[in-house]
């Protein structure tokens, strides 16, 4: 599944889709009066960010407007794809772990949605990690790639400006296009809006994102005691729910040494930290990573241990 290539496949529509199939009776219906009920009065939900910010260009705005049952289509499919809903004599029902999951179309959140797309991904761009070049997730390797970039605090655009994900690419995956994830400017404003969406970046400006996975990893290590722990212990946990982590199975680069951190992973941790959910400590000077956010001495930093200490709200979730 390329989650990239056009036509549009949109967080938001799929979100808006599963709601309206929880909301029929036995959440089983029609697939043609589905995509009726939904496209036009649901098109202007799918174009907002999750945040609620509009910040979509004009240029942004046209690639997504490709028309509202065409986005249906291609959301629900990617609904089917990812386990959510289940297709047979077109009739379209909810999938057994998405009633677990939401008993009523009200509790379908973006959020709580966000949350629960995110292991459906890893899982298939797993299950497509050894195919041909041609055949993976292009989405799981762009933002392995966005993260694997240095200086995450410097935003990066397809190709403009002095960094660009084009040349950052062709460093990566070698002069041939049609070996990369992203071949062309058409994937950059998906690649963007799934990963904001996904937790994994952060907008930085209409065209430009950042690499940070804090709030990500913050909803998957939910269940992760508080306690303090190794860098090494804290990171095999990081990689086992976000697998474009470090050691992670979709990683693309572990570090430059084994002891740097990969850009993203390193804001993604100095964000957590900042936010008081967890505090890195330098208590070893053997068993250590650098955590960089910069090329220059004063952004970087050692961290041998982790102490994780998320705050979580009266009822027992992260804030």
């Amino acid at each position: 599944m390329k989650l990239l290539n056009p036509p549009d496949i949109m967080p938001e529509a799929m979100r808006f889709l599963l709601r309206a199939v929880l909301a029929h009776k036995d959440a089983t219906c029609d697939r043609e009066e589905l995509l009726a009920l939904v496209a036009p009065a649901g098109l202007a939900e799918v174009l907002r960010p999750l945040d609620g910010r509009d910040t979509d260009t004009d240029s942004d705005r046209e690639e997504t407007a490709t028309g509202g049952q065409t986005i249906a289509k291609q959301s629900l499919s990617a609904l089917r794809m990812l386990g959510f809903v289940d297709e047979s004599a077109g009739t379209v029902s909810a999938a057994e772990q998405t009633l677990r999951q939401w008993p009523s179309a009200d509790l379908l959140t973006a959020p709580s949605f966000s949350r629960a797309l995110r292991p459906q991904i890893w899982q298939r761009s797993n299950a497509e990690a050894g195919a041909t070049r041609g055949e993976q997730d292009n989405f799981a390797q762009g933002v392995a790639l966005l993260w694997a970039i240095p200086d995450p605090l410097d935003p990066v655009d397809f190709e403009s400006g002095n960094r660009t994900f084009v040349s950052y690419q062709r460093d990566h995956f070698g002069t041939e296009r049609s070996s990369w994830p992203l071949t062309n400017s058409v994937r950059w404003p998906p690649l963007r809006r799934w990963a904001i969406y996904l937790g994994l970046a952060q907008p930085v400006s209409p065209k430009w994102v950042v690499p940070d996975g804090s709030r990500a990893l913050l909803e998957d290590l939910g269940d992760l005691p508080a306690q303090q722990y190794t860098i090494a212990e804290f990171l095999a946990h990081c990689a086992t729910v976000l697998p474009i982590c470090d050691g992670g199975a979709l990683s693309l680069v572990t570090g430059t040494n084994g002891v740097d951190l990969t850009p993203g992973l390193s804001l993604s941790l100095r964000q957590l930290q900042e936010a008081k959910h967890l505090t890195l400590r330098s208590e070893s000077d053997t068993d250590f990573r650098v955590v960089a956010l910069g090329q220059e001495r004063e952004m970087q930093s050692r961290a041998s241990h982790v102490q994780w200490h998320p705050i979580r709200t009266s009822r027992g979730s992260q804030k």
